[in-house]
Order: structure tokens, then C-alpha cells, then sequence
């Protein structure tokens, strides 16, 4: 009896001999893949790259707000402390603060695609809320919560890295510190100066310190002695009105440091540790380190009363102690300051007036009739400080108009030390050369003017880039000549430097 069933053989197509072809060469096989497409398995390999579509409902909240157990949260807030090192590569322990609280999430995703950041804006969308583990959270501040982020596995969850454009709203966006009362503020718990911190504040559990980046320096590889393999380390110089000391990032927070500027990048760190470095370094030259403990909070430019103050305070102490200060460009018409018909002739007496008294609501220009009264070019070149600039917060000097900066390993572009003119003077008073913000073209004009212009050789070119040229004999002869001569300058007075900027120089 015959069965009525198909057999087996009966679904598959008989193979065909080919004419002396080699069926198995590469060229003629055709690849049978694996049934995925492109977009699938990138979807797998790297989960956070793929758009995020999500089919439930997530309510926003706060992380003060946050109920333990199976829920929908979408979270956003800065990252401000993560480690990378724990159970299995593409492990991150993150721990986010959005102002009210701090909560820490298990991150598990491709750990060569991302990069977290100190103070980088992340949202989060949580389908779960739990107590965690109290080993893990219990010594850091405001943080009682816990959440698994496992895009891979679970897709209803996922994290977003937010990249915000400097000085946007979304920028600014949640830097408020813990334990920042917005209604009435009257001052941070535990925040002290970095003197008193450096002194013994850092035997105080609870301790917060508000400083300002100094310098950051380049990465360096470091072989510990106890265990094998190799560590990369890069310091960052911090300080306030009162000291400064060395930040010793490592590994996978070097990156952070990368985005913070001299001068400029704030940074509120809660619960640091300090040890006494007995040999320190001639880059650094700081007598403490600092360093972030996996318990450290720390704020990357917050917004609150102190950090306004201490921006504000730094910024003044910047201008005072700044070798140099740029040029405002686009500020002033030259060639009318110098040739057209509102000349007007000040004496430094009349000038002092006009700034302090008559508190102009734009910039002037003017002239005024003074007689070098001081200058030292011989000085500044036996000591190599001819030229100078400012690279990582520390003054850069050299007897080139470029010098590369110690710290950055960076090539900088340097100008003529204003201090090389120690003072002028008038029938009515005197003005210190170093307060003075000049003009490259007036620099060229004092120079190589009347005064000196019997003295240099044809065959030098006439800039303030050619003292490099000259012999020592020749720098001491132009200074001779340049003291008490009498030069007409063509000056304009900046209000955002409150200087007097050199626009010019006739003889």
C-alpha cells in the first residue's frame, strides 16, 4: 500500500552537475548568510545605536520621587561620578544626579562604543526601580535607589547620552548641587575653602570643596610596583582664592578632563580624599593630591551662589595675574584713530579723568605726548622673557615668538612682554607699561621708529618678531636710544578690559 504522505526527498531539488566548473571555487559559491539582516545585527552588537521607539507609556519624574518596584520612569540628570571596572567588560556603574537626588544605574552595553563623562547629561528610561544592593549605595550621598539598564536583552529600557552645544539651554540644564535649598540659600553643608580642606578639612567625611581648573596636564603611563601591567594617569591643577593642589585622574576619567578649560571649568567635589605628595613635580609643584573616591560627588560647572561668586572672584584675580592681555580686535578704526580729523591730544592727567570721572558709555580714542620713561629689553633678555603668553592657567615665557606649552605639548603663538616698557611720562603724570594692551603694529612703530632706525641693519626685517635676530650689543643699543625719547601714542580705552590698548606709535 502506497503511502499518500510526501516523502522527505520530495522538498528538495536535485543537484546539477556543471560542465567543468568548480561549483566550490570562491567566485562561483554564492554565500548563504545567515538569515539576519545588516540592520539586525547591528541592532544586537550595538543596542543604544539603534532608535528608540518605546511602545508603553513612562512617566517622568524626579529621583527624589522614585517608588521602588516594577514601573515605567523616564529620568534625566548629570552623570557625576562611574567606574568602569567590576563584573565583565561593557559593565558601567553610573551614578546620576538631577538636583533633588542620586541614583545608580547598572549600565551593561559595548563598552568601545561609549565613553561616559563627568557631568554629561543622560536620560534614562526605566522599567524597574529596586533597593539595590546596599553594599554598592549605602556610602554615597542621597543615593537609595537602583536601576539595570540591559538594552540587549530587555528593549523596553534604554539610555541616552546627551552631547548639549556649550552655552544652550539644555546646557545649563540641571546643574543644581545636592543639598542646594533654591527658596533660601544661606550656605552649602560641609563646603570649606581648599586651604582649610588641604590643612585638615579632608579628615571630615562630609567635606565639599568648590574649585576651579589650573592646568590640565598631558597622559602619562604609569608601572605600578605591586602589580603588573600598566595604568594611564593625567593631573589637574586646581585651585581657589585661598591655595591649589593636583587632581590625579585615572583611566576611564581622563576623558572628562579633556573637556574642562583653564580658568573657566567650575567643579564642586564632595567627599574627596588628599594625601601629602612629598615629590612633587616641576609641572604641577603642589605639595597635596586630590583624589575621587567611587563615594565622590562631583559637579562639573553647578549653578549656585558660591560658584557664581568664585567665578566672578578668579576672573578678577585672572586679570591681575595674566602676563598678558590680548588685543580686542574689531574694536577700532586704525587707520581714523591714527590719521582722521577727531584727534584729540590728552594728557595722562586729563585721561585719568575722562576714565574715572566721566564713566564713558563707549569707547574713545586719543593721542597722548610721552617720554619713555623706563624701559627694559636687556633685562628680559638675559632672563629668556622677551616673549610670553598664558597656556593652561601658567604663564609661558621665551626669546622666540613661539615656545610649545609643558603641560599641553601644544605649539602657541607668543607676543612681546608688555613689561619690556617699564613706564611713560608726561608733564601731568606717569602710566605703567605693563597695564598696557598693544597693538602689533604699534609694537613695530616704537621699535623700529626714528629713534633706533640709524642703528639696525637694512637686511633686518622691521616687525617686532625680528628681535630674535638681533646680537646682544644690538638689543642694548636700541634700549639706549629708546629711553627718554619722546613719542606720540595713538591709544583707545576698552571698557570690556578696562585697559588702555596702544592702537599706535608716531615719532
Amino acid at each position: 500500500m502506497t503511502s499518500s504522505f510526501p516523502s522527505i526527498q520530495s522538498f528538495y531539488s536535485r543537484e546539477v552537475a556543471s560542465d567543468g566548473v568548480n561549483d566550490s571555487s570562491p567566485t562561483t559559491r554564492a554565500s548563504a548568510g545567515d538569515g539576519f539582516t545588516s540592520s539586525e545585527v547591528e541592532a544586537v552588537i550595538n543596542p543604544l545605536a539603534r532608535p528608540f521607539n518605546p511602545s508603553r507609556q513612562y512617566d517622568v519624574c524626579c529621583i527624589a520621587e522614585l517608588q521602588t518596584g516594577p514601573h515605567n520612569y523616564k529620568l534625566t540628570g548629570r552623570l557625576v561620578n562611574f567606574s568602569t571596572t567590576g563584573r565583565a567588560e561593557g559593565y558601567y556603574f553610573l551614578v546620576i544626579c538631577d538636583g533633588t537626588a542620586a541614583i545608580a544605574v547598572k549600565l551593561y552595553c559595548n563598552s568601545s562604543e561609549y565613553q561616559p563623562l563627568l557631568g554629561q547629561r543622560i536620560t534614562v528610561w526605566a522599567t524597574s526601580i529596586s533597593a539595590g544592593n546596599r553594599s554598592e549605595i549605602q556610602h554615597i550621598p542621597y543615593c537609595s535607589v537602583t536601576t539595570t539598564i540591559y538594552p540587549a536583552r530587555n528593549r523596553e529600557t534604554h539610555i541616552e547620552f546627551h552631547m548639549d552645544e556649550p552655552g544652550s539651554e539644555e546646557d545649563r540644564m540641571l546643574r543644581r548641587p545636592l543639598e542646594v535649598n533654591v527658596q533660601r540659600y544661606d550656605n552649602l553643608p560641609g563646603l570649606m575653602t581648599l586651604k582649610s580642606f588641604l590643612a585638615s578639612g579632608y579628615d571630615f567625611a562630609e567635606g565639599k570643596i568648590l574649585v576651579c581648573v589650573r592646568s590640565v596636564g598631558s597622559r602619562r603611563t604609569i608601572h605600578p610596583k605591586k602589580r603588573g601591567g600598566t595604568l594611564d594617569l593625567i593631573e589637574v591643577g586646581l585651585y581657589d582664592d585661598t591655595s591649589f593642589c593636583v587632581l590625579k585622574l585615572w583611566e576611564d576619567k581622563i576623558p572628562s578632563a579633556k573637556l574642562w578649560k583653564p580658568n573657566q571649568t567650575i567643579l564642586l567635589i564632595s567627599r574627596p580624599w588628599c594625601q601629602v605628595n612629598n615629590n612633587p613635580s616641576q609641572q604641577t609643584d603642589s605639595r597635596f593630591d586630590v583624589g575621587i573616591r567611587y563615594n565622590s560627588i562631583i559637579d562639573v560647572d553647578p549653578i549656585f551662589p558660591d560658584a557664581i561668586w568664585l567665578r566672578t572672584k578668579l576672573q578678577d584675580m585672572a586679570k591681575q595675574a595674566a602676563v598678558i592681555t590680548p588685543f580686542p580686535t574689531d574694536t577700532w578704526n586704525l587707520d581714523l584713530a591714527m590719521y582722521g580729523p577727531n584727534r584729540v591730544l590728552y594728557t595722562l592727567a586729563e585721561l585719568e579723568d575722562q576714565v574715572r570721572n566721566q564713566n564713558p558709555a563707549t569707547a574713545f580714542t586719543g593721542k597722548l605726548s610721552v617720554i619713555v620713561a623706563q624701559i627694559h629689553l636687556m633685562d628680559h633678555w638675559r632672563k629668556t622673557t622677551m616673549y610670553c603668553t598664558d597656556c593652561c592657567g601658567i604663564p609661558l615665557y621665551a626669546n622666540k615668538p613661539t615656545a610649545t606649552c609643558k603641560h599641553c605639548d601644544v605649539q602657541r603663538d607668543l607676543s612681546l612682554n608688555p613689561r619690556v616698557v617699564g613706564s611713560f611720562l608726561d608733564e601731568s603724570g606717569m602710566i605703567a607699561g605693563n597695564k598696557l594692551v598693544w597693538n602689533d603694529t604699534a609694537w613695530t612703530q616704537f621699535l623700529f621708529g626714528a629713534a633706533t632706525k640709524d642703528f639696525i641693519p637694512e637686511a633686518v626685517e622691521h616687525s617686532w618678531k625680528a628681535i630674535t635676530e638681533f646680537d646682544t650689543m644690538l638689543v642694548r643699543i636700541i634700549e639706549a636710544q629708546l629711553l627718554y625719547s619722546r613719542a606720540t601714542l595713538t591709544f583707545g580705552w576698552s571698557i570690556e578690559l578696562r585697559r588702555l590698548c596702544i592702537l599706535g606709535v608716531e615719532w
